[in-house]
């Protein structure tokens, strides 16, 4: 029977049935129909829905038992690297002692320390958490109760590494870890400048992992050296202040806070901690003195010089009280962020590793800012004897390079001294100079003379001078291998020793008469 001959009958033919059953029928006849309709269209629907559900879930197992495979495959190549190391405290090297390796394996010992150019072996048996003595000053320790008071900046360290021994960056991260406050480290930004070594690449981006703080790691593909590595570093930085290191440190007790802490009350400034010596051969931790700063030489070579008796006097004598220094070594130190940029960061001119140092502190000092070494912050660095890395066209054209750039861009007529005492530096191509010049021009920096008078008065390089040469001393005939620079200034013929800066003797003309 049809529903609407049904409803006909219901009202037609006078059926004896209440008027609200009859609804009741209807309407539930029509909700089965519609039931009747979806389950329809899904069973027409059900055979290639199955297929491609059945496709892309074949395809997604897939996926995920290869991300698998690599990851056991990462997981196991990682244990086995940490099976070589030592993360307790009771091991050889602790509280900064050397390690000795027996005589046995001397053999062994030089051909791996030709990898990195230091101790592999010492290294690789000392724990990557080994413990250090609190080398602060008692002075220093309780100066520092007043950071507790002070909201410190946030910091992003950054550290660029290029085939890094595998206990030497552990350690250097985890002295980090160990002995920083956690909550001031917005992050920690590694930069992998290339490296080849497989340690370097999938074990340690799962490595990283494991720290209780933000770290982060970048794999760079092609490689670019200290100076524009930096770069990439610091154009990922969130933190206010950025803190470089190198990869081959150890931080010590309190070493953060005092750096932060000088930052934050003059933005201007770029805070180094004093770079104590860990040792290439034994990894013994020695400290360094807290009364030296950073000079150069007529090389352009950065140099360590004992503290002058007026930057002695300035701090009143005080041995807590940072040290306003000329120049920094450049590895390690602690910049504003925005400062950083303001200043023109590194000079992307500049190739590898080597004079951006020296080009930094120049620009800092005469472009409005200041540095300084903060005795109460120590950080311990492998010092190597040479460089395990080679340099595209040797390392002598790349220092030359970058050395020349400096001078030529912020030594004004003091760069002639640069290029007397190194004249192979003459005939390098230093590249497009337009921006570095500008820059300076931009920012109203002061002169090179400027520099020397107020900054650096100590410096082997005379203010007032009308040339520069070498005097070659003959006897009997014969021409001697002895070379002595001059400078002769308005009174003075004045001899200098070579290669260090130190005065042998004096010539004095007055008024064309000679006088010794």
């Amino acid at each position: 029977m049809s529903i609407s001959k049904f409803v006909s009958d219901c009202f037609d033919e006078g059926m004896r049935v209440r008027r609200d059953v009859c609804r009741a029928v209807l309407i539930t006849s029509l909700v089965w129909m519609m039931v009747d309709v979806v389950v329809l269209f899904h069973f027409i629907d059900s055979g290639v829905s199955t297929k491609t559900a059945t496709k892309i879930r074949a395809e997604r197992r897939s996926i995920d038992e290869i991300e698998y495979t690599a990851d056991i495959e990462t997981k196991a190549r990682l244990e086995i690297l940490l099976k070589g190391l030592s993360f307790s405290k009771d091991g050889p090297g602790e509280m900064g002692s050397p390690v000795h390796i027996d005589p046995s394996k001397e053999q062994e010992r030089k051909e791996k320390f030709k990898l990195n150019q230091f101790n592999l072996m010492a290294s690789d048996m000392i724990s990557i958490n080994r413990s250090l003595p609190d080398y602060r000053s008692s002075k220093c320790r309780e100066s520092a109760t007043r950071y507790k008071n002070f909201q410190l900046p946030l910091v992003s360290i950054i550290i660029v590494f290029h085939n890094e021994a595998w206990s030497t960056l552990l350690r250097t991260l985890h002295s980090v870890v160990n002995r920083s406050p956690l909550e001031l480290i917005k992050e920690i930004i590694l930069i992998d400048d290339l490296s080849d070594r497989p340690y370097l690449k999938k074990p340690l981006d799962l490595y990283i992992q494991r720290f209780p703080l933000a770290v982060h790691l970048v794999h760079l593909k092609q490689r670019s050296g200290l100076i524009r590595a930096r770069l990439e570093g610091s154009k990922l930085s969130k933190g206010k202040v950025l803190l470089f290191l190198d990869a081959h440190v150890e931080v010590t007790q309190g070493w953060l806070e005092p750096l932060l802490y000088r930052v934050a009350t003059d933005r201007k400034r770029v805070v180094a901690p004093i770079i104590d010596v860990i040792s290439d051969e034994t990894f013994e931790y020695i400290t360094a003195s807290d009364t030296t700063w950073g000079g150069f030489n007529w090389h352009l070579n950065f140099r360590w010089y004992p503290v002058p008796k007026r930057e002695m006097e300035r701090r009143n004598h005080d041995r807590s009280a940072p040290i306003q220094t000329p120049t920094i070594a450049g590895g390690l130190f602690a910049i504003d962020r925005q400062f950083f940029y303001d200043i023109g960061s590194y000079d992307e001119g500049m190739q590898v590793w080597g004079g951006e140092n020296l080009e930094i502190s120049f620009r800092v000092w005469t472009c409005g800012g200041s540095l300084e070494i903060h005795p109460c912050s120590r950080v311990g660095h492998v010092f190597r004897k040479q460089t395990p890395y080679t340099f595209p066209g040797g390392t002598a054209k790349v220092i030359h390079h970058n050395a020349a750039r400096t001078a030529e861009v912020w030594m004004d007529e003091y760069k002639q001294f640069f290029y007397k005492m190194v004249p192979a530096a003459r005939s390098v191509d230093v590249g497009d100079l337009t921006e570095r010049k500008a820059l300076r021009e931009n920012l109203q920096c002061r002169s090179f003379r400027w520099y020397l008078e107020n900054i650096y008065p100590e410096a082997p390089i005379p203010r007032g001078f009308r040339s520069i040469g070498q005097v070659i001393q003959p006897r009997n005939g014969v021409l001697l291998w002895f070379k002595c620079n001059f400078i002769a200034t308005n009174f003075c013929l004045k001899m200098i020793l070579c290669g260090c800066g130190t005065s042998i003797s004096f010539y004095c003309f007055y008024l064309g008469k000679q006088s010794v």
